[in-house]
């Protein structure tokens, strides 16, 4: 009985509550179509303008009273157009002022064509030429559309904020309707959860048991999160360093054994002719110092591929395995499309050092004589897949734990949050596919042209 009579009190209340908002939402609805029609009027004053003006024109060019028709009926239907206007934005200060303003600049114009028909009735066209050649008529004309203009922009301002009232009516009328709903069901169901007890006390144990799991769940997906995350960062910080390492060999150690070429090689100059003998240890020291600057080189290549920040990621990939090709002797094809520029700074070096790895278990492991790899982005995110036709990876061995180079893969791609997939390929060899999601820079242009090698 308290179940019936508190529902049915809901319902009383949710009818008086629906029935205020249903007329606020009316009111809403005939306020944004009283805003429509006065842009539709606005517009039409404008018209009604521009065509008396065009007919007033066309009888002074022409002399054919057939034009004076148009401009008779415009002038006559300017002022109620006006007076409608006016009933329409009466209720908003600015759009007053401005149609006062509308109102006086068409007064004023239309008095500028009278006076213009006056001079061709009596001095001819030519009079009539020179008062409509002045810029007073064009400077009016002018004044009156920026009116118009700003009146439809500002009563354009108006239907939105109108609409956006009238969505949100709407929302509360299905918000309130659904709330009052929901209590009376509540309120009607009541009566049998109280003979239910004992499945209530159940229902509770099950949703303490839930509420654990949800909870043991969240915890255990925060601790992953946060793992990622500071594998992620430590990633970050031995690629930051290498970064340095690099950084510093080619500015300074660079520098310097520049400078000893330089210096050996004008000492070799100075003495190739007063002492040979010399001179041709000296271009051994210079065979030598060549082999170090090639050296460094390939260092600073290793530790942070300077490609890689010059001209970006597909550059890097295909670089690195037209040299890994070149170095394996192993056939290796490999495209990329779209913009696989990315904002984050780590995200380009950590597909770079996926792909490598990838290609160097291929070389040491696979036994494979080819190697197709592909790189793609799709929305937020970038694919990689790379492919042989070597011997293949077992179940056993994809989850084998001393797998480094894999566990290497998998957890540059984990860092980001990324899908890991290795698996056989359909004609034998093993295919790994990685998926980043790597944003694209906000000021980087859509879609770039695809690339193939």
């Amino acid at each position: 009985m308290i179940a019936y009579v508190v529902a049915l009190a809901l319902l009383l209340v949710s009818a008086v509550v629906d029935f205020r908002i249903t007329h606020e939402l009316e009111d809403s609805g005939r306020a944004v179509a009283r805003t429509i029609e006065a842009m539709e009027k606005i517009r039409q004053t404008g018209n009604v303008f521009y065509i008396a003006e065009s007919s007033q024109r066309g009888y002074v060019i022409t002399g054919k009273d057939g034009y004076l028709g148009p401009y008779q009926e415009m002038r006559q239907l300017i002022g109620p157009r006006l007076g409608e206007v006016g009933g329409l934005v009466s209720d908003t200060a600015p759009q007053r002022d401005a149609l006062a303003t509308l109102r006086s600049l068409v007064a004023q114009r239309f008095l500028q064509m009278d006076r213009t028909l006056a001079a061709y009735r009596s001095d001819g066209q030519a009079s009539a030429i020179n008062v409509i050649s002045t810029d007073e008529g064009l400077e009016t004309m002018e004044r009156a559309r920026a009116v118009i203009r700003s009146m439809l922009a500002e009563e354009s301002r108006l239907l939105d904020g109108r609409r956006a009232t009238e969505a949100r009516v709407a929302l509360r009328v299905r918000t309130e309707t659904l709330i009052a709903s929901a209590l009376v069901a509540l309120a009607l169901t009541a009566f049998f959860l109280f003979t239910r007890r004992y499945l209530r006390e159940r229902d509770i144990a099950l949703a303490d048991v839930q509420s654990s799991n949800v909870d043991l769940e969240q915890r255990v997906a925060r601790r992953t999160a946060e793992l990622s995350d500071l594998s992620r960062h430590l990633l970050n910080l031995r690629e930051d360093e290498k970064k340095r390492i690099a950084r510093d060999l080619h500015d300074e150690l660079g520098s310097y054994l520049t400078a000893i070429n330089m210096d050996v090689s004008r000492m070799r100059d100075k003495i190739s002719v007063t002492n040979p003998e010399l001179a041709e240890k000296l271009d051994r020291t210079l065979g030598l110092l060549n082999q170090a600057i090639n050296m460094k080189r390939r260092l600073i290549s290793e530790l942070r591929p300077s490609i890689l920040d010059n001209l970006g990621l597909g550059a890097a990939l295909e670089q690195y395995i037209d040299e890994w090709s070149g170095r394996t002797g192993i056939a290796a094809t490999f495209d990329y499309s779209g913009d696989l520029e990315v904002e984050e700074d780590g995200c380009p070096i950590s597909i770079f050092r996926v792909f490598q790895e990838a290609l160097d278990n291929v070389a040491g492991h696979s036994g494979a004589t080819a190697v197709y790899a592909h790189a793609r982005r799709v929305d937020d995110l970038i694919d990689l897949e790379i492919s042989d036709n070597g011997i293949g990876l077992s179940d056993e061995a994809r989850s084998k734990p001393g797998t480094h180079g894999l566990l290497g893969i998998r957890e540059r791609v984990l860092a980001y949050r990324g899908r890991l997939e290795i698996s056989r390929g359909p004609v034998g060899g093993a295919v790994i596919r990685a998926s980043f999601p790597c944003k694209t820079p906000r000021s980087s242009e859509a879609s770039a042209a695809s690339s193939t090698v």
